[in-house]
């Protein structure tokens, strides 16, 4: 994972240590939706007062709640404005309440994401945009895409990759191309 230093000290400046705030930036760039299990695995604490520290800080700053679902157990949701805001993630959905099957999903994509922390993730629409239609000259119309129907305009708004499911280059195969997974 390529996090921008300026985004692990901007949530820093809300109180979090580097390991935290390198956590809060996983968790709202690909997730929103946390279980402590996942604290422990990214940032390699161990179980107790470290997790403990952290996921009372949380809520006592106010930035995640945690909620109990019926099949899930008890989950930690990240929905701080201010804190999306400050990794310029504030049009993110992840913020917002979701179902509990979104909520799974999000729990096995943010998995897979600690589990794989060394590839090079595309976070942003504007990431995979830039990818497909600048690196492969992939035209717009080809992407998936999603028409969301404005207030102010007549005419739709088109967002791509809606379902943010992460993308990211593989160079172990050795090729001078990497092979986007």
């Amino acid at each position: 994972m390529n996090i921008a230093d300026e985004h692990i000290s901007a949530i820093r400046t809300l109180g979090y240590t580097a390991d935290e705030a390198r956590f809060l930036y996983v968790v709202a760039t690909h997730s929103g939706y946390f279980v402590p299990r996942q604290f422990v695995a990214l940032t390699g604490a161990s179980w107790g007062k470290r997790s403990d520290n952290f996921t009372n800080k949380l809520e006592r700053y106010g930035h995640a709640t945690w909620r109990e679902y019926m099949d899930l157990g008890g989950v930690y949701h990240l929905f701080s404005k201010t804190l999306y805001r400050l990794i310029s993630r504030e049009n993110l959905r992840n913020r917002r309440r979701h179902s509990t099957e979104f909520i799974r999903t999000r729990l096995l994509l943010l998995d897979f994401v600690i589990a794989n922390p060394d590839h090079e993730y595309l976070e942003t629409e504007q990431e995979k945009l830039h990818f497909f239609c600048d690196e492969l000259a992939i035209p717009k119309k080809a992407l998936p895409a999603k028409a969301y129907e404005g207030f102010s305009t007549p005419e739709p708004t088109l967002r791509y990759f809606v379902d943010k499911f992460p993308l990211f280059r593989d160079a172990s195969n050795g090729s001078p191309s990497p092979v986007l997974c």
